[in-house]
Parts: structure tokens; sequence; C-alpha cells
């Protein structure tokens, strides 16, 4: 099932490119991994990240008018977003997509990509919020703590957004809709020194922009069919 996504993944991302829009799948990213070795911690410094999904969102963008269309059209989301998940995660607006962070993390338990049983409930919940939305692409993004090799958690990474990816389609979210990546190790959102920090950064995000109907509507008609 893991490669029905992968491939899926680039079939959406060729479908960008025919109308202009940049490879979000393939991009080559970093991987974090889930292996921990401290102990207690009630400290975890948040560590400010690179800006690298509001980079992949830069890439797909129209701007100029149609751009400005598109923004409204995502805002339009947000409020419903915030009432069906706003409790477990951040939704943050960026140019003319959006960014969804879950914010407990710890969604897989060490060196592992299987899908803790308890954050099931929450990935229901947001796959039941993506498909109110259905005009859009996600993309699953995976990540992982600082520990293991750099190698390793970027594959790692990979493999957590790919399960989570099928998770959502096995709730019903259209499988042409989902494209992943693995960002490994680049993006901590807590410091890895310590436990918390590290389960908090094994975990995934999605970034959601306007599908291709979309995008020609406002670019062939100036609006929304």
């Amino acid at each position: 099932m893991q490669h029905n996504i992968v491939s899926k993944s680039i079939v959406l991302a060729a479908a960008l490119v025919a109308v202009g829009f940049t490879n979000m799948s393939c991009r080559s990213t970093g991987g974090m991994s889930g292996r921990d070795i401290s102990t207690n911690d009630n400290q975890t410094n948040m560590i400010t990240p690179p800006h690298a999904e509001q980079a992949t969102i830069s890439t797909v963008s129209l701007g100029g008018t149609s751009g400005e269309d598109i923004k409204r059209i995502m805002s339009d989301y947000v409020p419903a977003l915030n009432e069906n998940i706003g409790d477990i995660a951040m939704v943050e607006t960026y140019d003319e997509g959006l960014i969804v962070t879950m914010n407990k993390g710890n969604i897989f338990d060490v060196n592992s990509s299987m899908i803790n049983k308890d954050a099931k409930s929450d990935l229901l919940r947001v796959a039941y919020s993506l498909k109110q939305m259905p005009n859009t692409f996600v993309v699953v993004n995976g990540h992982t703590d600082a520990t293991g090799s750099k190698d390793y958690n970027d594959k790692l990474s990979r493999k957590r957004a790919i399960q989570v990816a099928n998770y959502l389609k096995e709730a019903g979210v259209d499988e042409k809709r989902l494209l992943v990546d693995g960002y490994g190790e680049k993006i901590p959102k807590y410091s890895n020194k310590y436990n918390t920090g590290r389960d908090k950064n094994r975990r995934v995000d999605f970034i959601i922009v306007a599908d291709n109907d979309i995008r020609e509507s406002i670019i062939n008609t100036g609006s929304v069919r």
C-alpha cells in the first residue's frame, strides 16, 4: 500500500508541473529519527525552524490577482479547521496555502514508522477536516528527532509520511489529493536535548494548497467554477 501513495505522489506532482507548478512530493529533504536517550524533561526550549514548508507553498503560488483569489479561498477554510481540530493542531496561513501542525507530536514510537494507537483518533479528525475541503492537495510531511544518522532519519521521516498518508486514505481522503515528503531532523519544533522534546519532534504536519481545478478556473476565467 505504501508504494501506491508514493507513485501517486509522483503522478500528482507531474500534474502540478503540467499547469506550471513545481513538484512538491519528490524534493530531497531531510529526516529525523526517533530514539530517546535522555531522562526526565520538563524544559523543552522551542527552536525556530527553517522556513522549508513555507518555501514549498511559495513554489506553487500563482501570485498577482490570481494569487490573491487563492489566498481568499484558502483563508475561508480556516474557521472550520480551527473548529474541527483547533484543540489538537495549529492552523497557519502562509502565502496561498495552509500549514497544519499537530500540537502533541509523539505520533510514532522511537525508531518506528507505525502510528501510535493514541494518535489515530486525532488523525481521524484531521481526515474529517480534509474531506470538508476537497479542492485541495495535501502534502504530508514526516519528521523525526535528531538521534540516529541523518540518512536513516531522512528515510524514516518519509516512511512516517507514507504511513499517515495511507491512514488518511483509509479514512476516506481521496488518494489523488495526497503527496508525501520527509524532512528528517531538519525542522525540529522543540529541543532534541530532552525526552519530551524528542517525543514531540516525532510528528507529521500538513501543507494544504489549492488543487488544479481551482487554479485553472482562476487562471482561465478569473473565478472559481
